[in-house]
């Protein structure tokens, strides 16, 4: 999901900072979960403040490294450590087929900076700056500005010839370096809604359950890169299953790492298939046999 949050300083001051498994479980909560009504998670219709999510999956994404290697957090400390955010009125929990819908509660303790422990924002919002009408600046200050502002003008109106071509090549950077930020982010979310799709095809010809691992989110970022359309994608992966199903009418599918392997595997072949085959070379035993069928060679029986 995209967006951000914010986050209030009270955090340091709490019982919650001191507690670390419940702190991070709930960062990671507000982190997840929908900035606005409406955003589909999982085949889920979420309202702003609501993440769907198993507690397996919570102890995997709460992940921490002990040594040199990973562990996840068991089902249980999971379990405790939502209960405890819920006991605090940071969480409401309600269990669902889908899994564990997690609504996050605007807390009287944790307000943000504007007072109305809104901690959703959209993705990529930009911050109105609201000036006071009665402004503290003392009249020396104010004419100072005034005056900066004048010699901007000025400078503008009657351009230096030395510079004036400098500043024409800085406008048009300028310019240059705001559009590019706007196709970034349309690919960014056309990646996005790409992926999504994939995936939401996936879990439903996969029948078993409506979360994913990271291997499996990894496996369709990647199927989603090859230069194919989307529809294309979706009939690969039917065609994976039925050709399963064929093969293994009580198997099932599973890992989407194994979808990108076969997908891959009918690509190269289709690819292969398209090459133009060696032409054998020909003997000159064969080259002779051919031009007798033919004819165009006569052997004559010899006289006795």
């Amino acid at each position: 999901m995209s967006g951000w949050v914010k986050l209030t300083k009270q955090f340091t001051n709490d019982e919650l900072w001191f507690n670390v498994t419940a702190f991070r479980l709930y960062v990671w909560i507000l982190l997840k979960a929908a900035y606005a009504d409406g955003i589909v998670l999982n085949g889920m219709k979420l309202k702003k403040g609501q993440y769907v999510r198993a507690y397996s999956q919570l102890g995997e994404d709460l992940m921490y490294i002990e040594g040199r290697a990973k562990k996840a957090l068991d089902k249980s400390t999971v379990k405790r450590a939502v209960d405890k955010l819920v006991k605090k009125g940071l969480l409401m929990a309600e269990e669902t087929s889908l899994g564990t819908l997690f609504t996050v509660v605007n807390s009287d303790d944790f307000k943000c900076l504007d007072g109305t422990g809104d901690f959703f924002c959209p993705p990529f919002r930009e911050t109105d700056v609201e000036h006071p009408e009665n402004d503290n600046k003392t009249e020396l200050e104010q004419n100072k500005r005034n005056q900066e502002f004048k010699n901007v003008i000025n400078n503008d109106q009657h351009p230096h010839p030395e510079n004036g071509k400098n500043r024409s090549h800085e406008r048009q950077e300028k310019t240059e370096n705001q559009k590019c930020p706007v196709s970034s982010d349309n690919n960014a979310e056309e990646r996005e809604k790409r992926i999504e799709r994939v995936a939401n095809r996936f879990i439903t010809l996969r029948n078993n359950g409506v979360f994913l691992n990271r291997k499996d989110e990894l496996a369709i970022e990647r199927i989603c890169e090859l230069h194919l359309k989307i529809e294309q994608l979706e009939s690969l992966l039917e065609e994976v299953f039925c050709e399963h199903r064929r093969r293994n009418p009580n198997g099932k599918i599973n890992s989407a790492l194994y979808c990108e392997k076969v997908i891959k595997t009918i690509l190269d072949a289709e690819k292969n298939s398209k090459q133009p085959k060696k032409t054998k070379k020909e003997s000159m035993t064969d080259r002779v046999e051919r031009l007798i069928q033919k004819g165009k060679i006569i052997l004559q029986e010899e006289s006795q």
